[in-house]
């Protein structure tokens, strides 16, 4: 009886942890949390794979990344593959994804990336979704122009 209920201990304090403190054994998707743009700025969203000791992406299976982003931002493209990685040729890609700033505001981008993981002889299917958050904000004024006092600063033949 106190086995089952260790089972249900288990379960629930499994099943309670947040998503984010749970990290893959061997794996990671990495993206950060935010990014920050003037309107009319381009910039780039950093998505990068990274994989354990003894790990790789397949180079036979497909590595996609999709994004979907809200109109305050532009994407050059929606879905990319390994051939438009960084370093198309690693163990483990990584994708820098072209983002232009159109309106002010905290933008979110979804990215869902999948990849066949590989260890020894055999590989499996990776499925992950993550959010990067872009944040236009306005370009500060320009400063005003300097105060000139016409007779202490203005030429000599201004006097």
């Amino acid at each position: 009886m106190i086995r089952g209920g260790v089972l249900v201990l288990a379960a629930a304090l499994v099943m309670g942890a947040p998503a984010e403190a749970q990290r893959q054994p061997g794996w990671e998707v990495r993206v950060p949390e935010r990014i920050e743009l003037v309107p009319g700025a381009s910039g780039a969203l950093a998505i990068s794979i990274a994989v354990d000791r003894g790990l790789t992406v397949s180079k036979d299976g497909a590595v996609i990344v999709d994004l979907a982003a809200p109109a305050g931002v532009t994407l050059r493209k929606r879905r990319l593959g390994r051939g438009e990685a960084v370093d198309a040729e690693a163990d483990a890609p990584r994708f820098a994804v072209p983002v232009r700033a159109n309106e002010v505001g905290e933008h979110t981008i979804k990215i869902r990336t999948r990849f066949w993981l590989c260890g020894g002889r055999s590989c499996r299917p990776i499925d992950v979704r993550r959010t990067a958050v872009v944040v236009v904000a306005a370009p500060p004024p320009p400063p005003p122009p300097p105060q000139v006092d016409a007779g202490v600063d203005a030429p000599p033949d201004a006097r």
